[in-house]
């Protein structure tokens, strides 16, 4: 489904109101941290951070890390993490997201930075990198990036290791092998030559590419109706519409379904080539692994969908065996498998696959792979986390860290308010639909909230990865500095945006 674009009322409400009502529930924020920090004396979690406290104090630092991602949940807790192992942690965000962005305020980090855009200006933006990772002898730099800027990561970690002579480590993949992960086609194609099940598809660049394409495979081998999804290859708002095509009662030209991708806001081309995957009926799933010389040192699974804002821990289920089985013989294929000169891949960065378990036959496909750290990593035990990223004089961790069985499902305090509260407040899709076009979607019966994964019950007990004891300030300002200030912005730009995503500081433009 193609979400609407909001009206310049209904821009103003989301992109204004909601600021002025993030200063008016204030005083709920701090409550919420006065009660965090009660619960931490109360259970002596506090030991956490005076160790910390006391391995700064002694000056022996395990190593220097450069974390990226500063707006991001994933990496907060990353910094977190190595702060808590007794690392120096050093701050990173680009241009535009930074200047407020949560991980400046943190506790974690003890020198934070603004870069150049990584794909505005890569130049300024490796050059910049290379300097603070020699300014401030860094060790190891670990880019926590998103989905547009993960090849532009992966060629300034390169430079970066070339400039300090190899001292400074990267935790990403070398550029070859982050292309064949990241770009869809590369992807599928790569997993069925290491002789795994994927689902049909092609890369196509026009509209006339594509319903040849669906001409030719609009049947199966026993003559059933078979759909397609498409995807564009670029960051595209309606990624997550899961319309199949041909249209069903289509002509034998596909007249219907050919209108409609002559109206997609990005065309079909060479600048902008979309996936066209067959649709497999089932349940989606994300992983997330950190992987040393090819060794998985840290796993979790979550049930998934296009917008994830809840993560739940699955990982020791059947479904989590089976995907962590999946990564283990991929990589083991893919060390295998030599780059384009010949030379041997070395397995080191985040691969997060998304799979599909089809209700059709079983089968566990997968659908895509990001080649950087998910923010499922939220999941994991904080304390435990650094351990399995390569210190300077020790090796990672060699068993594998997965969340803890009974762990709490992670979620956005008040991203949960606003999306499973308020329709129960005012139950009533149309009148939602008013406030913006995002908001109805949200009216769930509760059949359909019971048959979803991650669970949508608003009342079940979840916690917000931001607000911690020893570290609450970044939770404050997350969200009643940063969004305010990003939404306030856009605002006065004049932009629209249809939908946020709060764990990964995303905005969705109409």
């Amino acid at each position: 489904m193609v979400r609407s674009t909001p009206s310049p009322i209904q821009n103003f409400a989301a992109s204004v109101v909601m600021p002025a009502l993030g200063l008016a529930l204030l005083p709920f924020s701090l409550a919420a941290v006065a009660l965090c920090l009660f619960r931490d004396l109360l259970f002596g979690e506090q030991s956490v951070r005076f160790r910390a406290k006391m391995l700064s104090q002694t000056g022996r630092s395990k190593g220097t890390v450069m974390v990226s991602g500063g707006r991001m949940a994933k990496g907060l807790t990353l910094a977190r993490a190595f702060k808590r192992a007794g690392w120096t942690v050093i701050g990173v965000e680009e241009v535009g997201w930074g200047e407020l962005c949560p991980m400046r305020f943190s506790s974690a980090v003890d020198s934070f930075h603004v870069v150049p855009s990584p794909t505005s200006d890569f130049p300024a933006y490796s050059r910049t990198l290379i300097s603070l990772a020699i300014e401030h002898h860094v060790d190891l730099f670990l880019p926590v990036c998103g989905a547009g800027s993960t090849v532009e990561d992966a060629k300034a970690a390169k430079e970066m290791s070339a400039k300090t002579n190899g001292r400074c480590k990267t935790f990403i993949q070398d550029p070859e092998t982050v292309l064949d992960l990241h770009d869809k086609d590369r992807f599928q194609n790569l997993v069925e030559e290491l002789g795994f099940a994927v689902p049909v598809g092609k890369l196509v660049h026009s509209v006339d590419e594509a319903i040849a394409f669906l001409k030719e495979v609009r049947q199966d081998e026993q003559g059933n109706e078979v759909g397609y999804i498409i995807k564009c290859t670029e960051l595209d708002e309606n990624r997550g519409d899961l319309t199949t095509f041909p249209f069903r009662g289509d002509d034998q030209n596909l007249s219907k379904t050919r209108k409609h991708f002559d109206g997609l806001k990005l065309k079909m081309s060479r600048k902008y080539p979309y996936v066209i995957q067959e649709f497999i009926p089932g349940q989606e799933w994300c992983t997330h692994a950190s992987v040393v010389e090819g060794q998985v040192t840290a796993f979790v699974t979550c049930p998934s969908n296009d917008m994830l804002m809840t993560y739940e821990n699955w990982t020791q289920k059947e479904v989590g065996r089976r995907a962590e089985k999946w990564t283990i013989d991929f990589l083991n294929k893919l060390s295998k498998k030599p780059m384009s000169d010949g030379t041997q891949r070395h397995l080191n960065g985040h691969f997060s696959f998304d799979f599909i378990l089809s209700t059709r036959n079983g089968e566990m496909y997968p659908i895509e792979c990001n080649p950087r750290v998910h923010t499922a990593i939220v999941l994991l035990p904080v304390s435990s986390l650094a351990a399995c990223y390569p210190a300077p004089s020790t090796p990672a961790h060699s068993k594998i860290l997965r969340p803890d069985p009974q762990v709490l499902p992670r979620t956005w305090l008040y991203n949960d308010i606003i999306m499973r509260l308020l329709p129960y407040i005012l139950p009533f899709p149309e009148i939602l639909d008013m406030i913006h076009p995002s908001l109805s979607a949200c009216c769930l019966s509760w059949d359909q909230r019971r048959s979803l994964l991650p669970d949508e019950s608003p009342f079940r007990v979840r916690v917000d990865p931001t607000l911690v004891a020893d570290d609450p300030l970044p939770f404050l300002v997350l969200w009643h500095v940063w969004w305010p200030s990003m939404l306030l912005k856009r605002w006065w730009q004049g932009k629209n945006w249809t939908r946020i995503n709060v764990s990964t500081g995303r905005i969705f433009e109409a």
